[in-house]
Parts: structure tokens; C-alpha cells; sequence
């Protein structure tokens, strides 16, 4: 006896020959795919009383988004996205031999009930990234500030301790100085 889930779309599309469409498609080759997933050999899948975990993750997740390459998920527990966390690269490999039109490059999770669409995460992920600039640019901006207001103090005191000299140190300094550009232009 078979005990694979069937959702209603593919008994209905099955029996009636009715085409949802993309969206069908997409959730169809899903399922496939998800149902081929067999776990490790440590888990006791091969009783007769449990099902493959492929066919319980096909049947407690529904596809519900595809946007630019990412397929969003929804699972009914915390536990299944787990699963598919684990899984992903299997999953991903999947679902590009069975459609490679579809160009799927990433998989996105979510909980049954959760209204996270893949436009408000990327929309919070550009804002978050956009925030995160605007305080190192402050704070670099503060330092620089820092640097400039520091040099600009210590280029004050330099000038007035040189003006602070006695005349005639200053007058030797200048005769040195002098000296030390005549002997170098003299070689």
C-alpha cells in the first residue's frame, strides 16, 4: 500500500485534467522532489508504521512565492524547516533537473500563518543594510571630525610656541636652516 500524500490540486489536475497553471507546476515539482528525500540510515523509516521523511516534508510544506530565483516555503512547524535546511542542496539540486527553466537558486523559509513575503524580506534586508552604512558613515565622519579638530589644535600651538621663542633663537634656527641649504646646494 502507498501512503503518499496527494494535495487536492493534483487529484484534481490528475482526474479532471484540469491546469492550474505555473503555480501548479511549481508545487508539483516540489513535491517530487521533496518526496524523494529518504533520511539516514539511524532513523527508523523502514517500519511499516512511519513514512519516508520525504513524503511527510512534501506533506506538511506547500510552495507559496518564486520570485527571482527563490522559491518560498511554508512549513507547518519549525521542525519541517529544519528538515529542509538540512536538505537544501538536495533540494535545490532537484528542482534543476526537474525544471530548469524555472531557474530556482535559493530556497526560503516560512511558517504556515507568517504574512513574510520575499519583497518584504529583501525590502527589510535593503533597509537594515541601508542603516547599518548611515552609522559607520557617521561614525567615521565623527572621526574625522576627531582627527581635524586634534591637528588643528596641535598646528595652533606649534605656531604659538614658535612665536612664544626668544629673537635670538630664532635667529640662530634661521642661520642653520640657511646654512644647511647653502652646504647641500654647494655638493
Amino acid at each position: 500500500m502507498n501512503n503518499q500524500i496527494v494535495n487536492a490540486n493534483q487529484m484534481m489536475s490528475k482526474y479532471l485534467n484540469v491546469d492550474f497553471g505555473k503555480a501548479d507546476k511549481v508545487s508539483t515539482i516540489w513535491k517530487n522532489v521533496v518526496s524523494k528525500i529518504h533520511s539516514n540510515k539511524y532513523e527508523s523509516e523502514d517500519s511499516e508504521k512511519r513514512m519516508p521523511i520525504g513524503e511527510r516534508l512534501a506533506g506538511n510544506t506547500r510552495v507559496v512565492d518564486l520570485k527571482n530565483g527563490v522559491l518560498l516555503v511554508e512549513a507547518d512547524h519549525p521542525g519541517w524547516i529544519q528538515y529542509l535546511r538540512f536538505y537544501e542542496k538536495f533540494i535545490l539540486r532537484g528542482l534543476k533537473m526537474e525544471s530548469p527553466e524555472l531557474k530556482i537558486t535559493a530556497l526560503a523559509f516560512r511558517m504556515t500563518g507568517s504574512s513574510a513575503k520575499l519583497s518584504d524580506s529583501y525590502d527589510e534586508q535593503v533597509m537594515k543594510s541601508k542603516m547599518e552604512l548611515e552609522k559607520k558613515f557617521d561614525k567615521q565622519e565623527e572621526e574625522l571630525n576627531k582627527f581635524y579638530k586634534k591637528n588643528g589644535e596641535q598646528n595652533e600651538k606649534k605656531n604659538e610656541n614658535s612665536s612664544t621663542l626668544p629673537p635670538e633663537l630664532l635667529a640662530k634656527f634661521e642661520s642653520i636652516k640657511n646654512d644647511m641649504l647653502t652646504n647641500s646646494e654647494n655638493k
